[in-house]
């Protein structure tokens, strides 16, 4: 349950897997669907908000059985149970769940971030906005989860 708590968040906020793992329960605000990231890239506090029912029902489900700790997703079985979870040892159990889905071998927990940021602007999103939610300094970063294409020229032009 935790793994796919963790997954699932990180799919619908664009977020970094050490993101994720770095939570705190304060960060979190289920009622308002929304988990504030205290020290992202670059040390930068920024707030994020997840869209569904399910992820608040997953998370709500998992803060009753998670072990004591001060990190919302702390390591389970383990010496140092309840300590901060390495973002290796998870990306290790992904690798695990990429391979028993038969999916590609390049699929990575940073695909997660590309895929919200791909879908977050393909529904209309405004780039700047997706800077904000990534949390890039730079729009150059940003920009390079544009791919336009003829048929988004065409669909543009024709006003559709």
């Amino acid at each position: 349950m935790r793994n796919r708590c963790i997954m699932q968040l990180q799919a619908e906020t664009g977020t970094r897997i050490s993101e994720v793992l770095g939570l705190h329960l304060r960060d979190i605000t289920l009622s308002e669907k929304k988990m504030v990231v205290q020290k992202g890239k670059g040390d930068k506090t920024r707030v994020v908000y997840w869209r569904s029912d399910e992820m608040t029902m997953l998370l709500e489900k998992w803060l009753t059985r998670r072990p004591s700790s001060s990190f919302l997703f702390s390591t389970i079985r383990s010496n140092d149970k309840g300590s901060q979870m390495d973002p290796r040892s998870f990306r290790v159990q992904f690798d695990k769940y990429v391979r028993q889905a038969g999916l590609p071998t390049w699929t990575t927990t940073h695909v997660l971030r590309h895929s919200y940021a791909t879908n977050f602007l393909g529904d209309g999103g405004n780039i700047r906005t997706l800077q904000i939610i990534l949390g890039h300094a730079s729009l150059a970063t940003t920009e390079k989860y544009l791919h336009v294409t003829d048929k988004d020229v065409a669909m543009a032009m024709r006003g559709f």
